[in-house]
């Protein structure tokens, strides 16, 4: 037998060389990092930009449901009532300090406080003193002299015969006429001392100068009073007076020199005083007064009024409100009074800003109603002012 002949081991594949290439070769494509933490770090980008999209779109979406229509009111154009607003207070139309023609003791007072009295009337009864006595030794003083010129008469009618006669002088006939003028003359001159102190009588008696309301009394039976010519209001009228008489009724308004060429004698007013704020009494303009009267600087004139129909319930000296009524006057913007705020010391209105905030806007002011204001410049009519701050509103500083 032949041994095997052993096997030889197969010979490895040719190699395949690749052809060249024959267009340029790709780039290479840079691999990113990736984030810290791996897959937590991606997780966290993504939740912070859904929060983020989440977060401005709720804002949108707030600001969207901030209705402010409850909160604002639309500036306008329209009129306003012309009315210029002053202060005054309840006066007498005559008013005049009652006071004896001769100084003396109050001996009788015949009225009160809130008395009626006409002209004429009398109110108090002074002291006569030595009155008396005086006009009696004046009547004696006239029954002498009338008895001296009884004797001067009969002695002239005696003597004018016997200077027909020719048993006396002219000379001597002219003495007796002269005695006789003399005596007459002084008979004449005593009864006019007695008339005088008669008046003087009559003048204890203090009458009322015209008809009106006793307002004030100033004196009781026992005071010392005296004649006065000082003016009512000051103190040294009322110490030595006896009453304050009183006749009507007026209003005395204080009206800034700004708003005096807007009146006019008649024009209508209405008053309100502080005892009766519930109740507007009518009145007229009766009196503007010719000259200014400056007080702390401030320039206002005296206006008189006279009350269509006064009340038995108003007083001398109440406090008094005017609006006088001086027509309606167009305004290009006007805004309710409550819209108008300050802001350091500025006069403006709040708008409706970002994020429907309210804004400042600085504006000029003219005049108000009470319940509209006139706009003059820094708003148009068309344009929303807030008139009350939403809940939204972010804290504001006024001054």
């Amino acid at each position: 037998m032949h041994a095997p002949t052993p096997l030889r081991p197969a010979s490895p594949p040719p190699k395949v060389v690749p052809p060249p290439p024959t267009h340029a070769p790709t780039p290479l494509v840079r691999r990113r990092r990736p984030l810290p933490g791996g897959p937590l770090g991606v997780g966290l980008a993504l939740g912070l930009a859904v929060l983020a999209g989440t977060g401005v779109w709720y804002q949108q979406r707030r600001t969207a449901q901030r209705d402010v229509t409850p909160f604002t009111a639309v500036a306008r154009s329209g009129s306003l009532p012309g009315i210029v607003t002053a202060t005054g207070e309840l006066d007498a139309v005559k008013r005049v300090n009652v006071s004896p023609r001769r100084q003396g003791l109050l001996q009788k007072l015949y009225v009160d406080e809130g008395d009626t009295v006409r002209a004429g009337q009398p109110l108090a009864l002074m002291d006569a003193g030595d009155l008396m006595d005086r006009q009696q030794e004046l009547m004696a003083n006239l029954r002498s002299a009338q008895a001296e010129l009884a004797r001067s008469a009969s002695e002239l009618a005696r003597n004018e015969p016997l200077y027909r006669q020719g048993a006396i002088s002219l000379d001597e006939l002219n003495r007796y006429r002269t005695d006789y003028q003399v005596k007459r003359m002084g008979v004449a001159a005593a009864r006019q001392r007695v008339e005088q102190r008669a008046v003087e009588g009559e003048e204890l008696i203090v009458r009322a100068p015209f008809d009106g309301v006793i307002s004030q009394r100033y004196a009781d039976p026992g005071s010392f009073v005296t004649p006065t010519t000082t003016a009512s209001a000051t103190a040294g009228a009322t110490s030595s007076s006896i009453v304050e008489l009183a006749q009507g009724l007026e209003v005395l308004a204080k009206v800034p020199e700004s708003d005096l060429g807007r009146l006019r004698v008649g024009l209508p007013a209405s008053v309100r005083f502080d005892a009766f704020p519930d109740r507007r009494f009518a009145a007229r303009i009766r009196q503007i007064a010719p000259r200014a009267v400056k007080t702390n600087n401030v320039t206002s004139f005296e206006v008189k009024l006279a009350l269509l129909d006064p009340s038995p319930d108003l007083r001398i000296g109440m406090n008094a409100d005017v609006d006088f009524q001086t027509g309606r006057l167009q305004a290009d913007t006007l805004v309710p009074t409550v819209a108008v705020v300050t802001e350091k010391g500025r006069p403006g209105v709040l708008l409706v800003g970002k994020d429907r905030q309210p804004t400042f806007q600085p504006v000029e002011l003219g005049l108000s109603s009470g319940r509209d204001t006139q706009i003059l410049s820094g708003v148009k009519a068309g344009t929303p002012v807030f008139i009350d701050l939403p809940p939204w509103a972010k804290k504001r500083e006024r001054s």
